[in-house]
């Protein structure tokens, strides 16, 4: 039960949290809807130009919007490079100093640079860490203490995957499981301030509509949980081998030290640029192939070659050093693997009736949860992103499978990996130090 003495205290928490959460709410309204026109845009300005003038445009045009990106994070903050999520994570735990508010433009002009011009990341890094930055700056205005002013870093950071995602569960979830580990009053108060103004603001300005439609409620068969099972544990297996993939084309990059990273980046962007040119629908976030993929339109062919090349896009363009996150881009992938799962399982067993957009939901969670190792979070936001709450159960069994397939290879989450990362670079580590 509260005291008295501590009503100030809590007032001016929830003042910080709720300002802070209209602010990444408006700001994350105006990111996802550039992102929205730009990757509507980006198509229709391809197949207005075919030929060779065509391909020089598409490579040339997303290699200067990948350069540009990455050099904003050099002049301008370098923290703002990549998910920034490991950034607020090594906060929490005191081993950083919070970004200041110049993250944010470099932000979110970088990531309508890198993300708008078509690469395989997702708006939500940008969003969390733009999120924890208004949390500081606001905590600090108020006069708050550096204890409650972490907790308003780590709600502003939770609201701004509420908001990249429509999902304030969600955001708050990620926020007791992923960022923090803890689960405290003070905590619970203010993410949930945060994390409920930021989505009224944003759907003030975008509306209410779930990121997927993925179909009707309808009751799921308990014979197919063993399906569920082991396409998590495979899941679990395709996670590991991701992060690998992460980590070795950064581990790549990092070789290359003779080259600017600037010019890394156009060279990575060019190579983006002319998948574009080739097929303009396997690049970006990936947001539209997985509606499709939902809805059942492409064939089991076309899903596998965009699994293929997904797989390594998403990790290959993380590699570039521009603002970006990961999730959007491994869900495209998990989602692609749950419906290639239905089909060979239809195939082997089509007495089954097993249902191709049940199972690229229930892949969204499984391969999130194998990579971050936060099922908690990867359950509730597939849920709030589809509206498919009777795959709860399926969820649970394959990020099970994921969760056992991941310990059994000792295979560490992601965030874990590029924090350390993170720490152990001189340069970084001169900047953040505590």
């Amino acid at each position: 039960m509260l005291r008295r003495a501590e009503l100030p205290a809590l007032g001016r928490l929830c003042a910080a949290a709720l300002v802070s959460g209209a602010l990444i709410g408006a700001v994350g309204a105006a990111f996802r809807a550039v992102l929205e026109w730009a990757g509507h845009a980006r198509p229709v300005l391809i197949a207005a130009l075919p030929g060779a003038g065509g391909l020089v445009v598409a490579v040339a045009g997303t290699s200067v919007c990948a350069a540009l990106a990455r050099f904003l994070v050099v002049r301008f903050s370098p923290l703002a490079a990549g998910s920034g999520v490991q950034h607020v994570e090594a906060v929490m735990r005191g081993q950083a100093r919070p970004a200041g508010l110049d993250v944010v433009p470099v932000k979110f002009v970088g990531g309508v640079l890198a993300i708008g011009s078509g690469l395989a990341l997702g708006r939500e890094g940008p969003t969390v860490q733009m999120g924890a930055a208004f949390g500081t700056a606001v905590a600090r205005r108020l006069g708050l203490d550096q204890d409650e002013a972490a907790v308003v870093h780590a709600a502003g950071a939770g609201s701004g995957l509420a908001v990249a995602f429509n999902a304030p569960i969600g955001g708050s979830v990620f926020v007791f499981e992923e960022l923090t580990a803890r689960f405290t009053r003070h905590l619970v108060i203010a993410t949930l301030c945060a994390g409920a103004i930021s989505v009224a603001v944003m759907r003030l300005g975008l509306g209410d509509v779930p990121d997927f439609f993925a179909g009707i409620v309808r009751s799921q068969p308990l014979a197919q949980l063993p399906a569920f099972l082991a396409m998590g544990a495979a899941l679990g297996l395709l996670g590991a081998f991701y992060n690998e993939l992460t980590m070795g084309f950064l581990t790549l990059t990092d070789r290359l030290r003779h080259l600017n990273s600037v010019v890394r980046a156009a060279v990575i962007g060019a190579i983006v640029g002319l998948l574009g040119w080739l097929s303009p629908s396997l690049i970006g976030g990936g947001e539209d192939w997985v509606q499709g993929v939902l809805t059942g339109d492409p064939s089991q062919r076309a899903i596998l070659a965009f699994f293929l090349v997904r797989l390594f896009l998403g990790p290959l363009c993380y590699a570039a050093g521009t603002p970006g996150g990961l999730f959007a881009p491994l869900l495209a992938v998990g989602a692609a693997f749950g419906a290639l799962f239905a089909g060979t399982l239809d195939q082997l067993a089509p007495w089954q009736h097993v249902s191709p957009v049940g199972f690229a939901v229930v892949g969204m969670a499984a391969l999130f949860t194998a990579i971050v190792r936060a099922p908690m979070t990867g359950v509730v936001l597939t849920v709030e992103m589809t509206g498919r709450p009777d795959l709860v159960l399926p969820m649970l069994a394959a990020c099970l499978g994921a969760v056992l397939a991941t310990e059994l290879l000792d295979s560490m989450p992601i965030y874990d990996r590029l924090r350390e990362r993170m720490l152990a670079d001189p340069a970084t580590r001169s900047r953040i130090a505590v």
